[in-house]
């Protein structure tokens, strides 16, 4: 299998209101006196500097401690900090909030989504387990306690909590797209295929089943279906979603195997231009950049894929012909021994 995709249950930002539950069954947590003034003050600043996550989250700090009792400030600040990948910071005031709120379900969900993300997938199954100890049925709970465990490595047990949660709720497009994800990268494809065809039967315009029905289809070995899959996947993404780039890298990767190098290198430049910092979309533009002749072309594309990720071989390997292609033999040799050396440490299977 060439993908995997990190899926989390979607939890949204907590209002205040959401999280003010009753307190720790240990009793009332005491808090200092509060200005509501400056921390109002502050949480508006906050929110209007969203465009710098450091900034608006170290103003949500300060609304905290201007008001203590607030806890939810902090989770604010952990989720801005989350969406910005700086795991560390939001880890540590996900922990501080946890310690605030300890009693509040929507809290910890939103903590269980951010230690996923973060790829603390053993903290990630202890929180949403807890909740899950307190609402056995809580939907979002088991999604995230699904995936934590599925990347935990252990895939039977991921695969009977997502049906248990959809004996609960049937009609979850999001468990039957996490099943269906689950039974794809087990090579059980044709189960695959029923879980994705029924995500487009509950959400027609659900354009990750299209791509991950297509990825199906051409894995059972009908390339026709999968190029119309991902193509119909493309026509959703197109306007509604111009950051999406998987569709156009599958199609790029399907079109190179059926030796369709310039469609192939159009639907790879459309990938490239959506997530410029995708190493795979450029290694796919530069293998059908060189099966065209365009090697100096090819050349920028496969050393542009290579500098995004210096772990990634394929475009190490492609470039030890392209260089020799362009009569730059010491070139070509240095990519050789680089690409030795990233063979020898690479896992079996790149995820």
């Amino acid at each position: 299998m060439r993908i995997v995709l990190l899926v989390c249950a979607a939890v949204p930002a907590l209002s205040a209101q959401a999280l003010d539950r009753a307190p720790s069954p240990d009793g009332p947590i005491e808090v200092s006196a509060c200005d509501p003034a400056v921390a109002d003050g502050l949480t508006r600043r906050a929110r209007q500097a969203l465009s710098s996550p450091g900034e608006a989250a170290g103003l949500l700090v300060k609304a905290h401690t201007a008001c203590p009792g607030r806890a939810e400030l902090l989770l604010e600040a952990a989720q801005i900090l989350a969406r910005s990948h700086d795991f560390d910071r939001s880890l540590l005031l996900a922990d501080e909030f946890l310690g605030s709120v300890s009693a509040s379900v929507p809290g910890m969900l939103a903590v269980a989504d951010i230690q996923l993300r973060a790829q603390r997938f053993e903290q990630a199954s202890g929180t949403a387990s807890e909740v899950l100890r307190r609402d056995p049925a809580n939907a979002t709970a088991l999604k995230l306690h699904g995936n934590a465990t599925y990347f935990l490595g252990r895939s039977t047990e991921a695969e009977a909590i997502f049906l248990r949660l959809l004996d609960k709720y049937p009609a979850d497009a999001e468990g039957a797209y996490m099943l269906g994800r689950i039974y794809y990268q087990e090579n059980r494809l044709a189960h695959a295929s029923a879980q994705f065809q029924k995500v487009l039967r509950l959400e027609p315009r659900n354009y990750k089943a299209y791509d991950n029905l297509a990825l199906c289809h051409e894995a059972l070995g009908d390339p026709e279906a999968a190029i119309r899959h991902f193509l119909a996947a493309i026509q959703i993404v197109e306007k509604d979603h111009p950051d999406y780039d998987w569709p156009y890298a599958n199609l790029a990767s399907l079109l190179l195997d059926q030796g369709d190098a310039q469609r192939a290198y159009e639907a790879a430049g459309a990938a490239a231009r959506r997530n410029p910092g995708s190493a795979r979309n450029f290694y796919l533009g530069g293998k059908a950049l060189a099966r065209l002749g365009r090697h100096e072309d090819a050349r920028k594309w496969l050393e542009r894929s290579s500098l995004l990720d210096r772990t990634y071989s394929e475009p190490m390997y492609l470039l030890i012909s392209v260089y020799r292609r362009l009569g730059d033999e010491a070139s070509a040799a240095a990519a050789a021994e680089r690409f030795r050396m990233l063979k020898a440490s690479e896992p079996d299977e790149r995820r």
